[in-house]
């Protein structure tokens, strides 16, 4: 397989960042460095060496591949099997992450909610 595409900067680091409602100050802070080499990853100014390539990537719990831009799965590798179920899970949790922690505590409550129903059957 030739691949011709030069990877030059991470793709899907603003997309995962800007979803999960976090700012470049938050994910500096927390991975300890300064907020403009997070805007530089994002712009493409800078690359990251893969020790923090997996450092984001496991801060956002996703892929490097993911953050790389050459998949749209945002699931790490190893919590992937590859069979539709799990790219069905993957899709849930991703959705999951975005909700605010009202909104998923009212999900939670539901999913109980709907444990009991099914388990009356």
């Amino acid at each position: 397989m030739k691949d011709d595409k030069v990877i030059d900067r991470l793709e899907n680091l603003k997309n995962i960042r800007e979803e999960r409602n976090i700012t470049q100050i938050k994910v500096s802070v927390d991975l300890g460095v300064s907020q403009e080499l997070i805007s530089r990853y994002e712009l493409g100014y800078s690359f990251p060496q893969p020790n923090m390539l997996i450092r984001l990537a496991d801060y956002f719990n996703c892929s490097t591949d993911y953050l790389l831009g050459r998949t749209d799965i945002t699931a790490p590798i190893k919590t992937l099997v590859i069979d539709k179920n799990n790219i069905e899970y993957s899709k849930i949790i991703e959705k999951y992450d975005t909700l605010s922690d009202n909104a998923k505590q009212q999900l939670m409550d539901y999913i109980d909610y709907l444990v009991i129903k099914d388990r009356e059957k």
